[in-house]
């Protein structure tokens, strides 16, 4: 942080500096040089006055308190809910908290190397009883992943930009139990360390960052085959931060570019989850695994899979 906050100042100083050049241009004699000095000051003077702008807005995106109050819970450990939690952790959690893409959640993958762009040390931290967030109370990973803080309020670079905070509050907690009861790994993960590029593209909109706070609280929602559980479960796996807020499309900068998901209309509901569980669509393409993470989608059950086909072929 304190790299990025020189880096700050600088730029800041340089644009107060030229802004002042510029300033002073109107007393030069020669009228050559003071245009010289208008249109060439100026144009470094906008900029720096760009850059600046981005990067305070970036950097309060990046270190500004974050989070609600710490809800009072303690989340039982029941085997039904623990084995909820692996459900979620599996499909979702593993594709950042794991190396290997496989339980325990022990962390350690750079995601600034995965976007290819000198992000900084986005490292995911080790989620098991052996990592930072053994001391934490489960109010506290509650709001890490609903409000994506840490435990002092502060913001967690990735967490906020993940849509695991449209989980519902009793999936949370489902998640919060299985993180409970994973077997210790001892493996340790660097803290967060964002590059200075990272706090100019999160200021610039080039980031998944999202904006505002999930709802306080989000009712439970009983596994169904139909387009509502579909909907649900599309919202708190992020279709749209690839597919674009649509669905119709989107993506781009450090995320892959995602297709138009209506065109998914003439698909059967088994040639979808066929899709899903070996990667190979219909028409016998083969789907990327880094631009679509199908093995972890393809953990889903047959009737959270159905539901997602339901949902996507029921848009407009």
């Amino acid at each position: 942080m304190l790299t990025n906050v020189l880096l700050w100042l600088i730029v800041v100083l340089l644009t107060v500096a030229f802004v002042w050049l510029v300033a002073r241009a109107r007393r030069l004699a020669s009228p050559a040089a003071k245009w010289a000095a208008f249109i060439g000051g100026g144009v470094f003077a906008l900029i720096l006055l760009v850059l600046s702008g981005t990067s305070t807005r970036g950097m309060w995106m990046l270190y500004g308190p974050r989070g609600r109050p710490v809800r009072d819970i303690q989340v039982e450990r029941t085997p039904e809910r623990i084995a909820r939690g692996q459900h979620i952790a599996n499909t979702m959690c593993a594709g950042c908290h794991s190396l290997n893409g496989e339980l325990p959640l022990s962390g350690g993958k750079n995601l600034s190397d995965e976007a290819g762009i000198p992000l900084g040390d986005l490292y995911t931290i080790n989620l098991t009883p052996a990592g930072p967030m053994a001391p934490w109370s489960d109010g506290q990973i509650f709001r890490a992943i609903r409000d994506g803080a840490d435990e002092r309020g502060r913001r967690l670079p990735v967490m906020s930009a993940q849509r695991a905070r449209n989980l519902s509050d009793d999936d949370i907690y489902s998640v919060i139990a299985f993180l409970r009861s994973q077997p210790p790994v001892q493996h340790e993960t660097p803290p967060p360390r964002p590059s200075f590029l990272a706090a100019i593209m999160a200021g610039a909109g080039m980031l998944p960052l999202l904006p505002g706070m999930a709802p306080e609280s989000i009712p439970p929602r009983a596994p169904a085959d139909d387009a509502a559980y579909g909907e649900y479960i599309v919202k708190w796996i992020g279709c749209d931060e690839c597919h674009g807020p649509n669905y119709t499309g989107g993506g781009g900068g450090v995320l892959p570019i995602g297709p138009n998901l209506r065109s998914m209309k003439g698909w059967t509901r088994e040639q979808f989850i066929a899709a899903m569980r070996t990667g190979t669509t219909p028409f016998g393409k083969q789907l990327d695994t880094l631009g679509m993470p199908w093995k972890f989608y393809g953990r889903m059950t047959d009737i959270e899979l159905s539901a997602v086909h339901k949902y996507l072929t029921s848009l407009d």
